[in-house]
């Protein structure tokens, strides 16, 4: 794969992320499924339901960060792969989720997560800790 696409695939899946905490989730979980489903309406429906499982396993301290931002990364990769045509509209994609989470929550996604979960802006921080298993 190219690596310029997979960087642009893990920048979308770690804006995803973000946009799981904040309050446009619910519009850009719809945006998102519009994407990567490729405007038919049943891959469309999957896909939603697909993103909402994933934001409600992250603000439930099911799964860390790092492991949803992986998912995704690799979601959007392969569709990158199979459509590369679809580039500028995953280019799109990642503009506006930067933008509708600007100032809002934060998730911090990197490859050392200890399953923990850290949630905040600048001035406070929350941290959600995952049971040992």
């Amino acid at each position: 794969m190219d690596l310029e696409l997979l960087t642009l695939a893990g920048a979308t899946a770690q804006a995803l992320v973000q946009a799981m905490v904040s309050d446009g989730w619910t519009s850009a979980r719809a945006r998102v499924a519009r994407v990567v489903g490729g405007g038919d309406p049943e891959r469309v429906a999957a896909e939603e339901t697909a993103l909402e499982r994933s934001g409600q396993a992250l603000r439930d301290s099911e799964i860390p960060a790092s492991v949803l931002a992986g998912h995704w990364q690799g979601r959007i990769a392969e569709l990158l792969t199979s459509r590369p045509d679809c580039t500028g509209e995953i280019e799109g994609l990642l503009r506006e989720l930067r933008a509708a989470t600007t100032g809002t929550t934060n998730v911090r996604v990197d490859g050392h997560n200890n399953g923990n979960l850290i949630i905040g802006d600048h001035n406070t921080a929350r941290i959600h800790r995952s049971e040992t298993r």
